[in-house]
């Protein structure tokens, strides 16, 4: 299939179907913007987890016995890595879990690095944004190194 043949109806429909796909084989949970699901499956497959409830507010999939952990699940698709604007995750209104991975895909949805990042290193690191009522993060390098380097362990998950 030759995309650049398509009118932009046929590519937003051709989306949509293949959104309800990945529904249909449990990849995403939401008819959203793929990142986020597909990065919670990843931690949850690579944790053993469960993930949470859509509802579940705070937290995105809870770790396995003997330690259970509630981590919150960020991601976003970054095409420049030195675009500031690619690496704003998406706002903490709450911080009422115990970890974030931080998950940063490429053009083609391979985990390009990915971070485990305690609630207290972000919250060191967050601005408070009055008009979004949460927390601003941005998921550059330095924030990202001060964490734990999930990088290798989401590829094996996502293989």
């Amino acid at each position: 299939m030759n995309l650049h043949d398509l009118r932009t109806g046929e590519l937003l429909a051709l989306s949509r179907a293949i959104l309800a796909e990945l529904r249909r084989r449990g990849v995403i949970r939401t008819g959203n913007a793929p990142a986020g699901d597909y990065a919670e499956l990843l931690v949850r497959v690579a944790t053993g987890g469960e993930l949470a409830p859509n509802s579940q507010r705070s937290w995105d999939v809870l770790t396995p016995e003997p330690e259970p952990e509630r981590l919150q699940v960020k991601a976003r698709v970054v095409t420049n890595p030195r675009t500031t604007g690619e690496r704003q995750l998406s706002v903490f209104r709450s911080w009422d879990f115990d970890a974030a991975v931080i998950v940063l895909f490429d053009d083609e949805f391979r985990v390009w690095r990915a971070a485990r990042i305690s609630v207290e290193t972000l919250r060191e690191q967050a601005r408070f944004v009055e008009h979004v009522s949460g927390h601003r993060i941005i998921a550059r390098d330095e924030l990202l190194d001060a964490g734990e380097d999930w990088t290798e362990r989401l590829r094996r998950a996502a293989q």
